[in-house]
């Protein structure tokens, strides 16, 4: 009779295993651009969903031949670009595989009621007043994220979904390789790196329209603010990028840990409460695709002192290559 039973859910005997558990997941994180390298390059080894996998050599593609076309003209160099730089280049890699699962988890926002992921009722309440800043702020906001998730069909990503100080050294990165291996011209080369990078406007990216809606709107400012189904994976993870002082990129890494341990503990540094987190974790499983009996139970999680985690916490933002350096919104 007991092994006809479903399988418990898995308890901590003490909120120290949670936090060990949750502290292993992100020192593992930090090799994370080395393996979307090796799988995206013959000699494939590392276990990584074989979707985001996908979506991020297309998203490599697109953007070695936009930075192909600009630095020389021409895009006929831009399969050994993609393999020999953007490939090579850690910080962009990283960024590359969490946009490619920020799409998939927006593809999968029906899951948690929120049928159109562009749309998130807590933007689209928004907008109604054309004069208004918060309005102006949320239909920005509306548009990029349908641009995002469009191009993204097509395996396609802006070069603009690249923080400056990655961008600027993805470029240089560019510029070498193509200066060292094709034997181009290296004035026409520099000069036509400066043209890119100084055409740049990081106000005009969707990560700051994200960034700077949160800003105005003062989020996160209650545990209702937490609700994905109002705020879409996009905005939610922004929230969080904005309370914690953790990348985009390394949150969004947190959604491939079985359990959510590392993504449980941000969300107790924060200050969310012990239930609220438990029902965002829920949440994220779903549109994740994970098991539900992994996730901490809520009593686990009220465990977890704000102190604790925020001691926790603290120590990936010093391992963190890209963590934001303030406000710029």
């Amino acid at each position: 009779m007991k092994s006809d039973m479903a399988p418990s859910r898995p308890t901590f005997r003490d909120v120290g295993a949670l936090l060990r558990q949750a502290d292993a997941h992100a020192r593992q994180a930090m090799a994370v651009g080395a393996l979307v390298r090796q799988h995206l390059l013959p000699d494939q080894a590392q276990p990584l969903r074989e979707d985001d996998l996908s979506l991020t050599g297309g998203f490599v593609e697109s953007l070695a031949s936009r930075l192909t076309e600009a630095l020389t003209g021409d895009a006929g160099l831009a399969s050994q670009l993609a393999r020999n730089a953007v490939l090579a280049h850690a910080p962009t890699t990283r960024l590359l595989l969490a946009r490619a699962i920020e799409v998939r988890l927006n593809r999968q926002s029906g899951l948690i009621g929120l049928p159109t992921p562009e749309l998130p009722p807590r933007i689209e309440s928004q907008v109604a007043d054309a004069q208004d800043e918060l309005s102006e702020a949320a239909m920005a906001v509306i548009i990029a994220q349908s641009r995002f998730l469009s191009r993204a069909q097509s395996f396609a990503i802006d070069i603009d979904e690249l923080p400056p100080e990655t961008l600027h050294g993805l470029v240089r990165l560019c510029v070498a390789w193509l200066q060292d291996q094709v034997g181009a011209d290296p004035l026409l080369l520099n000069t036509a790196a400066d043209a890119l990078l100084q055409a740049f406007d990081e106000r005009r990216t969707r990560p700051h329209r994200l960034m700077r809606f949160c800003h105005l709107f003062e989020l996160p400012r209650t545990s209702a603010d937490w609700a994905l189904a109002d705020t879409g994976p996009s905005l939610t993870m922004a929230m969080l990028e904005r309370a914690a002082g953790l990348s985009a990129d390394t949150l969004f890494d947190m959604v491939r840990d079985p359990g959510l341990a590392r993504l449980a503990v941000v969300l107790r540094a924060c200050g969310v409460d012990g239930d609220v987190t438990a029902r965002l974790l829920e949440g994220v499983a779903a549109l994740a695709s994970l098991r539900p009996d992994d996730l901490p139970l809520a009593a686990d999680l009220r465990s977890i002192t704000v102190e604790n985690a925020t001691r926790l916490v603290a120590g990936w933002r010093n391992m963190d290559p890209l963590v934001p350096q303030g406000a710029g919104w």
